[in-house]
């Protein structure tokens, strides 16, 4: 592990840079709030609503409105803390850095959204999720949201007035990733582990699947499982989480998900509640801290095989059936274990090789 990724895990040294304080970044997500209830109404407008041929739309309005609110919020906050004399970007708060770059790169994209639509018009489906301007704004708005997050991972103050903006900060940071991999997020339909076949005159039934569509599945579970559950290891690395905050992170971008498409599968809700409360129960028994590094390591886990097991087994009662045989469904639960396992794994190695590094008196 070399010193440059190690400190990627390090709280820096004091610098010049003012910190926030917690009702300051609780505005920032009052802003953030706002912006991404833009994204996933304009999310919504996309995946339910036909023959979109304007930019200038009420979903746009609320989109754009929030990054003009988380904007002039930052560089409220930049103003504040500018001295005569000093460079503007030491004004900028601690953990903010990103944020302002968000600001710029959200501000571009937009124009150019605004561009790419008058010449390509409105995307519809995975096209609208390819655009290169949609990227951009996902990349911005992730980064704009994650600055609450970076500002209490930066301060040395563990209390809960620092974590509750932490955890909002991570888990809208996870909405934002999960709404850019909307068609490779499982919570959005059930049709990922499920094949059908159609006769006259009868309803579909449940079917073997294909090899392509099993690794398709496979790839879902490994996304969804890193959109949801990286944001609760990463809080995990500096606090002891209480077992109701992992298991309101998993479950809010589940239904936000579903509230999207219009509740397609309102179904699904039911079993993403009985997932979170296992997540929050399965927190609550190990009771992982940052300094026990085994239980944290067994509860991450452990996560997202409490957690999909409801949804396989909502969508086998619902469809009377299984496309997936045992193996299939017992070793995707299996591995999505392993990835946050080996996330886990690999996150602590990194944080303790930054902690002997900044321990060494060469250093």
């Amino acid at each position: 592990m070399d010193a440059t990724a190690a400190h990627a895990f390090a709280i820096p040294p004091v610098s010049v840079h003012r910190p926030t304080t917690a009702v300051e970044d609780v505005i920032t997500l009052v802003a953030g709030v706002w912006l991404l209830t833009g994204t996933y109404v304009d999310g919504w407008a996309h995946n339910n609503l036909r023959d979109l041929e304007t930019f200038f739309t009420p979903w746009h309005a609320i989109l754009y409105s929030g990054f003009a609110a988380c904007a002039l919020w930052i560089a409220a906050l930049t103003w504040r803390r500018h001295a005569p004399g000093t460079r503007w970007t030491e004004a900028i708060p601690v953990g903010y850095g990103a944020a302002a770059a968000g600001v710029v790169l959200f501000l571009i994209s937009g124009m150019a959204d605004f561009a790419w639509h008058s010449v390509f018009g409105i995307e519809q489906g995975l096209k609208a999720l390819f655009s290169p301007s949609h990227l951009g704004l996902a990349t911005g708005g992730f980064l704009i949201l994650g600055a609450p997050f970076s500002s209490a991972w930066h301060s040395p103050e563990r209390s809960w007035p620092r974590l509750i903006p932490a955890v909002a900060s991570a888990m809208l940071s996870g909405m934002v990733a999960a709404f850019i991999l909307q068609e490779l997020t499982v919570f959005a339909r059930h049709g990922l582990i499920q094949t059908y076949i159609s006769a006259p005159g009868a309803e579909p039934a449940v079917t073997v699947p294909t090899s392509s569509s099993i690794i398709v599945s496979l790839g879902s579970f490994f996304v969804s499982t890193a959109v949801l559950f990286v944001p609760v290891l990463l809080l995990s690395l500096r606090w002891r989480l209480h077992g109701a905050v992992p298991a309101a992170m998993v479950l809010l971008p589940s239904v936000a998900l579903q509230i999207m498409v219009a509740l397609r599968d309102a179904w699904l809700v039911p079993a993403a509640v009985a997932g979170a409360v296992l997540v929050g129960l399965l927190w609550a028994m190990l009771r992982p801290r940052p300094t026990s590094h085994a239980r944290l390591m067994i509860a991450t886990g452990l996560s997202p095989v409490v957690f999909w097991a409801p949804y396989f087994a909502g969508v086998a009662v619902h469809d009377g059936a299984l496309s997936f045989s045992p193996e299939i469904w017992g070793g995707t639960l299996a591995w999505t274990g392993l990835e946050m396992l080996a996330l886990a794994a690999l996150t602590l190695k990194i944080e303790a090789t930054a902690r002997t590094i900044q321990a060494s008196p060469t250093h």
